[in-house]
């Protein structure tokens, strides 16, 4: 990985370098350093950011999938919308998100949050709503609970 890559995985997924610094047990300025192609990219980096982007590819397609399921499409009457999608937390705070989905970890926010901001520019979803809740049968939930299939 060079330090390309890396800073635009890590601006990708919504993290600052103090965030990621901490993921990865460094210190800010040794990511500064990485970024800048001043310094190598360490292996134990690299794989933490490929881990990272794997798990935002999973999310990513988890939320495709059930965002597309719960839209409701209106072919029949022409004086509503055609198409209706499913409203979404954005969790502004690490704190909202560890205390709505019980997922203790930073990097999990950051990705959802990553997602969540990749659909709305995709357009599959229209609106946020800090008092909405993620549904309860959706595959996000399998990934907030650990597990990654």
């Amino acid at each position: 990985m060079n330090h390309l890559v890396l800073k635009a995985q890590r601006q990708s997924l919504g993290l600052t370098v103090a965030e990621i610094a901490e993921i990865c047990n460094v210190t800010k300025r040794s990511f500064q350093y990485w970024e800048a192609g001043k310094v190598p990219v360490p292996s134990d980096v690299a794989l933490t950011l490929s881990t990272m982007v794997s798990h935002y590819a999973l999310v990513l397609d988890k939320m495709l999938d059930d965002v597309q399921e719960a839209t409701i499409y209106n072919d029949s009457d022409d004086t509503k919308p055609s198409r209706i999608s499913p409203k979404l937390p954005f969790y502004h705070s690490f704190e909202s998100f560890s205390q709505a989905t019980e997922c203790p970890h930073v990097a999990y926010w950051r990705i959802y949050q990553a997602v969540i901001g990749q659909l709305l520019l995709l357009g599959k979803i229209g609106k946020l709503d800090d008092a909405q809740k993620i549904p309860d049968n959706w595959g996000v939930w399998k990934w907030l609970k650990g597990c990654y299939e």
